[in-house]
């Protein structure tokens, strides 16, 4: 049998021709073997992200009725598993401490590392021009990862920085040119430091365990040897997706006999930038049988891309009558851009023509002020609206700020963390009786500052009491008694599950609630597990602190979605979220499309990312380098949205930006040829 290379464009049927293909090897070769589910078992599947991931094992268990389980896994998830599995292999070979590795969360790499170079950092000697301490410390660690996903050493990145970022000197400036070769070579330096103190400390980042699985593991005859046993059969659903690294993994697994099917979007790579390498994945090809499937015939894309595209890249010689399936919304104002397009979408709903669930809004990037502008004006006219990944921080919720309140009356040293406005928030969210003037009272007059000991003081201390009411009154002192009951000494997790179960657990919390609690608690046990480990003598008052300032920092996230979300919603989401969900939907407004933002990669493309692409050629990337790709990105994903579209399109768009000023975006001339509402 032949390995099978499926391409085709979004909604072609890719995916569905790999599931058939799938299902003729259960019917040709696992059910003639003696344990057929053993078999099944030696299939490795690689899905692009972890939603992906339970999507096509979903179809690939429902097609063969449950009979034939495989493996299923995203790329970093693969080498994380191969990398704690032969953990022993890895210390035995590159002979560093023998201890259970701990995988880092990425809140807690980023406050290691910036610990790890502070030094570097506040003397300056580690540096980027222009970027602060934090923003600088995550590029580091991008560099890193970007560098193990293409194959390449730790060692090699401040030669490929130097060879291929354009910086401002002066031409002939040699003194310049030295100091910059100087700052990248810190630059390698400094993550060279980095992962010796994660290999020192048994520590797992995405970084360094995709520099573990290639440059120590897969060439590793031993782990080789396991590997060929294992597996006899790889599938990857959108190899365009995946970095270099995984192309490697299934190289070796095909030269060694396995059979394999790869599905290829050339209108994909969302992920370029983010490590993806779809060119270097298309030297597969050339093993395989190709099967090319047509556009599906029912979306826009098969109408109108060639000509959409067309006129984007060139519009001054492009002369076509407006689009009867591509409409415009138009506003002087952002805000006003807001509730026309929430008018629009509650007329379409209410007069039949489309229903909640056949719309998708998608932005280039949604700030605050949009993301709840829509989803307010909408659940007004009684339409749900579902934002796609809603990350929010766990600081933004009132109940883990009044745990973290709590946490700093009770152990020693934390005064400086709690204010007057911390302590009436606390009043109001841990008891009901309290409302937030009274509240305001007694933290005003009960609340004594203190650096050390910080305490709430008996209610008597207000010497107009009485004004507080007998509910609040007693509301506040049993709240006061149960935290002099409480003390230091106890294990501060402890300490947060008594004061969830005390406060919260007697309540009816919405599902949201209770989620972020338990993003709390197992952020808190992750976090406590880990500076144990870097440090067994650290007091706990020292952690919570450090704790405190993590979680208040905004830098901690939790996924507040509902368990079963409305049917019949509205999707918001950005372009990269879209795209990566693999949605498609009968009516799409764009949002801001007369933004730059749509030219940009933006958060979806990090620092140097194509100076790690196999296909580098190793000279400067230049503005015209950056400006060719970018109009490539483009075209992918107008051509991608496209086919994601089924009916109509809208292009929502105001003269001006959030900061006043004129927008004159990319996609203007195919605004000029909508027609406008």
């Amino acid at each position: 049998m032949t390995n099978l290379w499926i391409e085709g464009g979004s909604c072609s049927g890719k995916t569905e021709r790999l599931v058939q293909q799938f299902c003729e090897w259960t019917e040709t070769d696992f059910a003639n073997q003696a344990n057929p589910q053993a078999a099944s078992q030696k299939v490795l599947v690689l899905a692009v992200d972890s939603q992906q991931r339970r999507n096509l094992s979903d179809r690939l268990t429902i097609a063969t009725h449950g009979r034939y389980p495989v493996t299923a896994v995203t790329p970093l998830s693969f080498f994380r598993d191969e990398v704690r599995l032969f953990w022993t292999l890895l210390v035995k070979k590159l002979d560093f401490k023998a201890q259970f590795p701990l995988l880092l969360r990425v809140e807690n790499e980023q406050e290691l590392a910036d610990e790890i170079w502070k030094d570097r950092i506040e003397t300056g000697t580690l540096r980027m021009e222009g970027i602060g301490r934090d923003r600088l410390v995550r590029r580091l660690l991008d560099l890193f990862l970007l560098a193990a996903y293409g194959g390449r050493e730790i060692t090699e990145i401040p030669a490929i920085l130097d060879a291929g970022i354009e910086t401002n000197i002066l031409e002939g400036s040699e003194d310049v040119q030295t100091n910059e070769a100087e700052q990248w070579q810190e630059v390698g330096d400094a993550l060279q430091e980095w992962r010796k103190y994660c290999w020192e400390h048994g520590l797992l980042t995405y970084g360094i365990i995709t520099d573990l699985f290639v440059h120590h593991l897969l060439p590793s005859p031993q782990y080789q040897r396991q590997l060929r046993q294992r597996f006899q059969y790889v599938i990857v659903d959108r190899a365009d997706e995946m970095p270099a690294i995984a192309c490697d993994l299934c190289k070796f697994l095909l030269e060694n006999g396995a059979q394999g099917i790869f599905t290829f979007n050339p209108d994909g790579s969302a992920r370029l930038g983010l490590g993806a390498d779809h060119v270097y994945w298309q030297q597969l090809k050339s093993d395989c049988e190709i099967v090319n499937l047509p556009h599906a015939s029912y979306t826009l894309g098969s109408q109108i891309a060639a000509s959409v595209l067309q006129v984007v890249s060139e519009p001054i010689l492009q002369f076509i009558e407006p689009y009867a399936t591509v409409h415009s919304i138009e506003s002087v104002s952002r805000a006003k851009l807001f509730r026309n397009v929430a008018e629009a979408i509650t007329e379409a709903i209410a007069s039949g023509a489309v229903k909640a669930n056949e719309i998708a809004i998608i932005a280039p990037g949604l700030d605050n002020i949009a993301n709840y502008a829509i989803a307010e004006i909408l659940r007004k006219k009684n339409i749900n609206i579902i934002p796609l990944n809603d990350q929010r921080p766990l600081s933004h919720s009132a109940q883990v700020r009044s745990l973290l309140t709590l946490i700093a009356l009770v152990y020693p040293n934390l005064g400086t963390l709690v204010s007057r406005d911390h302590i009436a928030e606390m009043l109001v969210v841990l008891t009901e009786a309290i409302d937030p003037v009274r509240a305001g009272m007694l933290a005003d007059y009960c609340f004594a500052p203190h650096p050390d000991k910080p305490q709430l003081l008996a209610a008597e201390t207000y010497n107009q009491w009485n004004r507080l009411g007998y509910e609040a009154t007693q509301a506040y002192e049993k709240l006061r008694q149960w935290i002099e009951q409480q003390s230091p000494k106890i294990a501060p997790l402890l300490f947060i599950d008594r004061a969830i179960q005390n406060f919260f657990k007697p309540r009816k919390l919405s599902y949201e609630n209770t989620a972020t609690l338990q993003a709390l608690i197992e952020t808190a046990q992750y976090y406590w597990q880990l500076w144990y480990r870097l440090n067994r003598n650290r007091e706990d008052s020292v952690i919570a602190e450090k704790f405190i300032q993590l979680i208040r920092q905004g830098n901690v996230t939790a996924n507040p979605y509902s368990p079963n979300p409305p049917q019949d919603s509205v999707i918001l989401a950005t372009i990269f979220q879209y795209r990566m969900a693999r949605l498609s939907h009968r009516w799409q407004f764009w949002l801001d499309a007369s933004s730059d933002l749509w030219l940009q990669g933006g958060a979806a493309s990090l620092f140097g990312a194509p100076m790690f692409l196999k296909n580098w050629n190793g000279e400067l990337w230049t503005i015209e380098n950056q400006r060719d790709a970018d109009m490539q990105r483009l075209q992918k994903l107008l051509r991608d949205l496209l086919d994601r579209t089924g009916d109509r399109l809208y292009l929502c768009h105001s003269e001006l930006s959030t900061n006043g000023q004129l927008q004159n975006g990319v996609l203007i001339p195919l605004i000029e040829v909508s027609t406008t509402i």
